[in-house]
């Protein structure tokens, strides 16, 4: 009786063992990030050709080169958003990713972060040195509601500053090739009229503007009605 008991109990044991085992799998304890793709383009007008591109991401991160194009693309695993990073000699812009798909690095990128940064209570530089860690600040970048209006209020911003109507509002997303028109062509359009200077930033009364325009449409941490989102092509490695 006593060596049933001791079989038993060690049945007990590894059921108790694999059943905790299931549980963790489940909630995700252990896991790693899904591995996925970050690509797009990096450019002023002129492409961004050679530029150091990093990803910094709510978890992980990936570094990669653009080619002569000023495309990019890196393969790596991560949650998001990321921060992502174009330095091309003195030119340095940033930019985000909401999840896995296309992403553009280009000076209305810069511009929208301002905008946001506005909506969250901060600065451009706060924005980006909380992407990868501040709660509040990963929800609304990976907001689709949230981002898409961002992107509205930025083309209106334009357009009421510089009279210059963009081909897209969705700016961020659209694929586009240097040197074509469309969303190239804006960027040219834009630094024609002095709204991006020569070190491709936006000029410095536009960025202030932007701050302010989103100070004046505060969202509280993303919570607006939308969904995460991935960039067009993938919703892989979005933000949890």
């Amino acid at each position: 009786m006593k060596l049933f008991d001791a079989r038993a109990w060690r049945t007990l044991q590894f059921g108790s063992i694999a059943l905790a085992s299931s549980a963790l799998v489940a909630c995700g304890g252990g896991g790693s990030s899904p591995t996925a793709t970050i690509h797009g383009t990096a450019a002023v007008g002129a492409a961004l050709a050679n530029a150091t591109i990093q990803l910094s991401c709510k978890n992980g991160s990936g570094s990669t080169t653009s080619n002569s194009s000023g495309s990019y693309s890196d393969t790596f695993s991560f949650d998001g958003p990321c921060l992502i990073t174009a330095t091309s000699g003195s030119i340095v812009l940033n930019s985000f990713a909401s999840g896995a798909g296309t992403y553009n690095v280009t000076p209305l990128t810069q511009l929208l972060l301002s905008y946001l940064a506005g909506q969250l209570g901060t600065t451009l530089n706060g924005l980006i040195a909380g992407i990868t860690t501040n709660p509040t600040y990963q929800s609304a970048l990976t907001n689709s509601t949230v981002i898409a209006n961002a992107e509205n209020a930025v083309a209106q911003l334009i357009k009421s500053t510089y009279g210059v109507t963009l081909s897209t509002n969705s700016f961020l997303t659209v694929s586009f090739t240097p040197g074509q028109p469309g969303a190239d062509a804006d960027l040219d359009t834009l630094q024609t009229d002095g709204a991006i200077t020569s070190e491709g930033q936006p000029a410095a009364s536009l960025a202030a503007a932007a701050v302010a325009a989103g100070a004046a449409a505060p969202i509280s941490g993303g919570s607006a009605p939308g969904k995460t989102t991935g960039g067009t092509g993938g919703t892989g490695g979005a933000g949890t």
